[in-house]
Formats: C-alpha cells, sequence, structure tokens
C-alpha cells in the first residue's frame, strides 16, 4: 500500500505560533493557496488516490478538498488522524521556556502530559492503529491521508524514521506531503504500552527508508 500523508495549509493560528491541537480551526487566505498550489504539484505528478482518509478538523478537510477536487461524501473521516491534543496549551502561544510546557520541545522523551492532555505514546497508539488497520484492509492501494503537523512527525516515529527526541528537528511544513509505503507483512511494532521505551531515546526502530520514500515540502509547489 503506498499512502501519500498531508499536512493541512496555513491557519491564522500557525502564523500567531499558537497551538491549536484539536481546536476546529479553518484555512487562512494563504493556507488555501497553499491548498491549490499543492493541487496542482500533485496533478503534475500523476499521482491519484483509491481513497481518502483525513481528521475531522476543519482544517484538515478543507486541505483535502482543495489538493483532491473531492466532496465530503468521499472522504472518510477518522478521529485517529486528529492532531495531539495538548490540554490547557491549546490556544495559548509557543513558549518553549514555559514550564506548561515542560518537556515538549528541548526533550520529547522526558514530557510529561499535562492534565486533559496527550502523551506521545497515546498520540503513536492510536495513528498505528490506523495505519495498521490500512494496510490490512488495502493493500495495493495508493490512499490519501490528511492530518496534522505533530501527528506526522509521531507517525515518523513509528515508522522507524525518526527518533522521537528530533521530531522538532525534521521540517514539515503546511501543505507538505510524506510518501511512505506500508506492507502489513513488514509492519513496525507499536509502542504497546512499554513506558521505557518511549522514555530512552536509544530504544527506537531502526531507519526504514524503503517505508518512508520522500518528503514534498511546501517550497516545492512554489
Amino acid at each position: 500500500m503506498r499512502v501519500y500523508i498531508l499536512r493541512h495549509g496555513e491557519t491564522d493560528w500557525n502564523v500567531r505560533h499558537v497551538f491549536q491541537g484539536q481546536t476546529n480551526t479553518s484555512l487562512n487566505e494563504n493556507g488555501f493557496a497553499q491548498a491549490r498550489r499543492c493541487r496542482d504539484r500533485v496533478q503534475a505528478l500523476g499521482l491519484s488516490f483509491d481513497r481518502i482518509y483525513c481528521s475531522p478538523l476543519d482544517r484538515a478537510l478543507q486541505t483535502v478538498e482543495t489538493v483532491t477536487g473531492a466532496d465530503r461524501s468521499r472522504i472518510i473521516t477518522d478521529a485517529r488522524l486528529l492532531e495531539m491534543n495538548f490540554g490547557p496549551l491549546d490556544g495559548t502561544p509557543f513558549d518553549k521556556k514555559s514550564m506548561v510546557c515542560g518537556h515538549l520541545f528541548d526533550d520529547p522523551t522526558r514530557y510529561v502530559a499535562p492534565e486533559g492532555a496527550e502523551s506521545f505514546e497515546e498520540l503513536e497508539q492510536r495513528l498505528s492503529s490506523f495505519y495498521m488497520e490500512l494496510a490490512k484492509e488495502h493493500p495495493g492501494e495508493s490512499i490519501l491521508v490528511g492530518c496534522h503537523g505533530c501527528a506526522m512527525r509521531l507517525t515518523l516515529v513509528w515508522m522507524g524514521f525518526l527518533k522521537l527526541r528530533d521530531i522538532w528537528e525534521q521540517s514539515i511544513g503546511n501543505c507538505a506531503i510524506i510518501e511512505a509505503e506500508l506492507d502489513e507483512d513488514k509492519l513496525p511494532s507499536a509502542m504497546g504500552g512499554n513506558s521505557d521505551r518511549i522514555a530512552d531515546d536509544s530504544i527506537i526502530l531502526p531507519a526504514s527508508p524503503y517505508r518512508v520514500k520522500r518528503l514534498y515540502e511546501t517550497q516545492d509547489w512554489i
């Protein structure tokens, strides 16, 4: 199965550097323009999709609709594709030195989610369950998945392409697309509730370039 994982276009909260999490924000004018450039590039590459899945949040749905031209009746929403739940951080500006953020930015392996928020382990578990189910049910298909920046980074961790400690070092701009191949016989293991695995950044899956083929960044559409 070949999967194309698409991050949503720009929102006003992106511009303001505010945590969005699972707050339902919409694309701004530039976000729609990014999605249109992405659409043109996808068409130029000759990409087509057997199925389209998406986070239920408007910014992701608007991006997928613009890129594919599909109406919402064709788009399958799945709550497992929601952005990470940042709890009390949602709606607040990024502050990498804030005690409330804990080690979210400086050392994600030591991050402890505040009450009402989601841990990296919980995020990885719901994402891995989605992709494992997808690979088993739709082998050989080409699938577009619309989601969010942090969710995409944790997907790369699960695939073995990124270390958890390095997730913020990987640029994933608005309307970036990750192209990956998933084979149900070669799927990486989920963390499975093993707290040691998430706590110790040396315990990771080996890099698997055959799974992650390439990353199309936003600037590629210009």
